[in-house]
């Protein structure tokens, strides 16, 4: 039998915010501004998260979890 965690690797959860995002049609910008920022503070925020440069804010994953349509324990390392 083959175990497999539910929270996937730290260095997959970029790739895995940027698949979900494309998959969904959404900008960077798009998705920064259904998860709460303005301008292109907006889309400089998810540029950080999909090179994983910084994470998700703990206060900000249901709603980054919700636009990308994942469960949010995806989104904790």
């Amino acid at each position: 039998m083959c175990y497999t965690p539910s929270n996937p690797p730290v260095e997959s959860i970029p790739a895995l915010i940027k698949s979900k995002r494309k998959e969904r049609g959404l900008t960077q910008r798009a998705l920064g501004e259904m998860c709460g920022y303005t301008g292109a503070s907006a889309e400089r925020v998810v540029q950080l998260w999909e090179y994983g440069k910084q994470s998700v804010p703990l206060e900000r994953m249901r709603t980054v979890a919700a636009a990308l349509g994942i469960p949010v324990d995806l989104l904790v390392p």
